[in-house]
């Protein structure tokens, strides 16, 4: 009798991942551009994501897919259009591991709205109802990036991390003159 063969996990067993999304820039103006060595740094230290591409403009529809799978329709960077669907973080939540976004610059936990550098469209969590809506849930996870430290400080660093850096940091704005 010939046994069936055990389909390999799609996804592999982890115990961290972290994505830091940093935009708005054309791939040949950034990688091997001398005037973003940390972006490099980054780029040959860890996975840069090749194939990567906007499925939508501008920045909201993109980080909706990241965590939704869809845009949802939005065509926005809308501050009120939010969302009743399940998203990333209920799957990781289901198979027992931990998230957290860090967001740089934003006032507070948990935190509705655009503040200086923070801009509430590059933090797609806050958009869907579930998360928003369930405060424990929201202020647990949806954090201002100065919590970082001590997470790792703390050997608390969730299993999957989403950073966004400020407008700034992330090189959507104040752009070191690169074109």
């Amino acid at each position: 009798v010939e046994s069936t063969p055990i389909p390999l996990p799609l996804v592999p067993n982890f115990s961290h991942i972290v994505m830091i999304v940093f935009e708005n820039k054309e791939f040949g103006s950034v990688i091997g551009n001398g005037k973003m060595a940390y972006f490099n740094l980054l780029a040959n230290s860890y996975t840069l994501l090749t194939s990567h591409y906007a499925v939508a403009h501008p920045s909201l529809p993109n980080y909706l897919s990241f965590i939704g799978g869809d845009t949802f329709g939005i065509t926005d960077d809308c501050e009120d259009c939010f969302i009743n669907a399940p998203s990333l973080p209920d799957l990781i939540e289901t198979s027992g591991r931990t998230w957290k976004t860090y967001q740089e610059d934003m006032p507070r936990p948990c935190y509705i709205g655009s503040h200086d550098d923070y801009a509430q469209k590059h933090n797609p969590f806050i958009y869907f109802n579930p998360i928003r809506l369930d405060a424990a849930r929201c202020e647990r996870s949806i954090r201002p990036l100065t919590d970082l430290p001590a997470d790792l400080a703390a050997g608390a660093l969730p299993n999957f991390v989403f950073i966004t850096p400020n407008l700034c940091n992330s090189a959507h704005d104040c752009w070191l003159g690169i074109t």
